[in-house]
């Protein structure tokens, strides 16, 4: 066996290596056959000729002078020594080969064929030249798809980066719009709540000092900072978007409760010079109501809508106060001008002060009480008769403010309207003065308690004219004892001043509520038949109007 020298094998070419390879697995078949005695037949295939294998060696020899041309010259000490090895070995021509001769075969395909090797190497020199050429042409060609690749791609980036800085300005713009409406809602809803009232339940009041001179940016802030509003630049702007100006000063009472527009109105009016109590409450008495009605009134506290707010007096109260003989005779020393004809307790009348309570609506505070309450009822309906008592006493036909006030608590309930007021009094007058009675229905229902309920219009029109009472102005000529209800000052005036008529009836109709007057009995009689007994046989016998 060779043993392989692996420094030489450095720098062993491939070619080099196979050819060395093969004389090695040669060497290595001599030596077995040698060991063996072992031979092939002289008939066999494998046995070389010597030209043949003198052709062989050549062509190895053209080959590795080629392979010396191709892979330089730092080769060639290897293939030298490799060439020397494989001359100096003797073939015996008729000898028979051993197994080292098998490797090599007639074959042609097996044979390195030198004019074929020279031939394979100018194919592939002219191949490569025109692969060169043709590389460089299809070289171009690339080049020119690449350079419109390239142009393709940048065209498309571009398009690309178009669209996608469109849907970012696109998502921008959305983003700004949704945060401005955002913002401008918010916005609406926050001065929204500003120019509400501080407080929804709370209805107490303060009494707010408002100094001479100050605008309304300095209005608001005392306002903010005794919590009667929420915002003082809210207050301010809203009052000059209203156009509500002329703020005057002095003490006011002012309650959380309240809107802007209601504080900027109050402060138009004008303030006290010193403070007054705060208001808690309010009652509301209507016009043409009487004491019993008025006494289920009093409890209801009108300042709120809520049912079960009420005030902190009672009915049984109300009653005690305006019968009690003591509080009478000390409202007639104070109001003497009105109390002057006041009917006596004994008259037949029901209530002494009935017809003396004016009706409106009436503040109460902590420090009120049902009989300041009453008072100040009383006072009101002095000061609403002090233009016309001078008239009353002094004019063309005097009377007494006890008649006056008769008179007006019929008409408050016989007519609808201030015309047919003043027509309805001077009717009333027409009569007493041609001595007949007033012959009113509304004065029975009264004497029967029914006057202020609801009644059916048959039961208006049927009403007991022989009922016996000093109400009854069916059968008694006069005014009556006094007043039937509490007249409001729309029916004293016309009591006072009535429009000059000469008519001795008047008939209401019972579906519309107007009145018409007639100077004789038969024009009457035909009015009745006409705008209530024809009606009334039309109308259900269960309707009902209140008087």
């Amino acid at each position: 066996m060779v043993e392989k020298d692996t420094k030489k094998f450095e720098r062993e070419t491939f070619k080099d290596r196979i050819l060395r390879q093969l004389e090695e697995a040669s060497q290595s078949l001599d030596d077995v056959a040698s060991e063996t005695g072992f031979s092939a037949s002289k008939n066999s295939s494998v046995i070389p000729e010597m030209a043949d294998h003198t052709r062989v060696s050549d062509d190895l020899s053209m080959t590795e002078q080629a392979d010396d041309a191709l892979f330089g010259k730092a080769d060639r000490p290897l293939k030298s020594r490799t060439s020397a090895s494989r001359s100096s070995r003797e073939w015996p021509v008729e000898s028979e080969p051993t197994f080292h001769d098998m490797p090599v075969t007639t074959e042609p395909s097996e044979v390195f064929d030198t004019a074929n090797h020279r031939q394979s190497d100018l194919t592939f020199n002219q191949v490569a030249e025109d692969t060169s050429v043709e590389d460089t042409a299809e070289i171009k060609n690339i080049k020119k798809v690449t350079r419109r690749s390239q142009e393709s791609y940048t065209r498309s980036t571009k398009k690309k980066s178009k669209k996608l800085a469109g849907k970012i300005i696109a998502i921008v713009v959305l983003v700004l719009f949704i945060a401005g409406g955002t913002t401008g809602f918010l916005g609406y809803k926050y001065i929204k709540s500003e120019i509400q009232p501080y407080s929804l339940t709370d209805k107490s009041t303060k009494a707010i000092e408002i100094p001479a001179g100050v605008a309304s940016k300095e209005i608001g802030q005392i306002l903010e900072k005794n919590h009667i509003i929420k915002n003082a630049t809210a207050f301010q702007y809203y009052t000059k978007l209203k156009s509500l100006t002329g703020f005057k000063s002095g003490y006011y009472n002012l309650s959380p409760s309240m809107t802007l527009t209601t504080i900027a109105k109050t402060l138009q009016e004008g303030g006290t010079e010193k403070p007054v109590e705060p208001v808690l409450g309010k009652i509301t008495i209507p016009e043409g109501f009487t004491i019993d009605q008025m006494a289920d009134k009093i409890s209801d506290n009108v300042l709120t809508k809520s049912d079960k707010d009420k005030t902190p007096f009672t009915k049984e109260e109300f009653l005690k106060v305006v019968t009690d003989s003591t509080f009478i005779e000390q409202m007639k020393t104070t109001y003497p001008e009105l109390f002057e004809s006041l009917p006596a307790s004994d008259s037949g009348v029901k209530y002494q002060l009935e017809g003396y309570l004016f009706p409106a609506t009436y503040e109460y505070t902590k420090k009120s009480t049902m009989t300041s309450v009453v008072e100040q009822m009383i006072a009101t309906m002095n000061q609403n008769l002090q233009p016309y008592y001078e008239k009353i006493k002094t004019g063309p036909n005097p009377k007494t403010v006890n008649e006056i006030l008769s008179i007006a608590a019929l008409t408050e309930k016989e007519a609808n309207n201030d015309a047919d007021r003043r027509n309805v009094a001077q009717v009333f007058y027409n009569r007493m003065n041609v001595g007949m009675t007033l012959g009113s229905n509304i004065s029975i229902l009264y004497a029967e308690g029914k006057l202020g309920q609801k009644t059916t219009l048959a039961e208006d029109a049927a009403v007991n004219t022989s009922l016996d009472s000093p109400f009854n102005l069916y059968l008694h000529s006069g005014y009556g004892p006094g007043p039937v209800t509490n007249p409001s000052l729309s029916a004293i005036k016309a009591a006072v001043e009535p429009t000059d008529n000469n008519d001795l009836y008047f008939v209401a109709d019972v579906t519309t509520g107007k009145v018409y007057f007639s100077e004789t009995q038969a024009e009457h009689d035909a009015n009745v038949q006409k705008y209530v007994n024809d009606k009334l046989e039309n109308k259900a016998s269960d309707t009902e109007t209140a008087q």
